[in-house]
């Protein structure tokens, strides 16, 4: 009679176990490559007007890793982890003068004839409110990525190439 009580238990602790496991499989961050090929032109160029610029001689130079795409609506959500550098050609190589690293952000975007356009970029707080503010903006899974440590490329490993220059090009941090 003992394993008979049991079953009910059981049978509860089964669908118990299969809602949250649908429910953490519903809630996997994916990235639909397709978009984002189409939407990170426009991000990048939104990328590098946020970071500002001090003279023409000067560009930043970011590179990106799409963490997440998220329907939002007729709206994507594309959450990523930013470093850019201020990057400036000094005799044959290039200098860096500046950036940041590993900055999170979600950016809304909608399609467009010409392509993706961006509406609005929410940045992660600093200090304390980084991790609140991390978990916030990208799902569950996404936000643990974040906060694991996902990283983009170095911006240097693209700086030469920004520049028209060839991959060789040396690059140096400034003073």
């Amino acid at each position: 009679m003992g394993n008979v009580k049991r079953w009910p238990v059981l049978a509860g602790v089964g669908v118990v176990v299969a809602a949250a496991g649908w429910w953490i499989v519903d809630e996997m961050p994916s990235v639909d490559d397709a978009v984002a090929r189409e939407a990170l032109p426009g991000i990048d160029e939104h990328l590098r007007a946020f970071a500002g610029s001090r003279d023409a001689g000067i560009r930043w130079v970011c590179t990106q890793k799409v963490i997440e795409t998220r329907p939002d609506g007729d709206l994507v959500k594309i959450g990523l982890v930013a470093s850019c550098d201020e990057v400036a050609k000094e005799g044959d190589g290039l200098v860096t003068h500046g950036g940041f690293r590993r900055q999170p952000m979600v950016y809304r975007v909608e399609r467009t004839p010409g392509g993706f356009r961006v509406l609005d970029r929410r940045v992660a707080k600093d200090g304390a409110g980084y991790s609140p503010s991390v978990k916030e903006m990208f799902s569950w899974v996404g936000a643990r990525r974040v906060l694991g440590g996902a990283s983009p490329d170095d911006p240097k490993s693209v700086s030469a190439a920004a520049f028209g220059l060839p991959g060789s090009t040396p690059v140096r941090t400034g003073r």
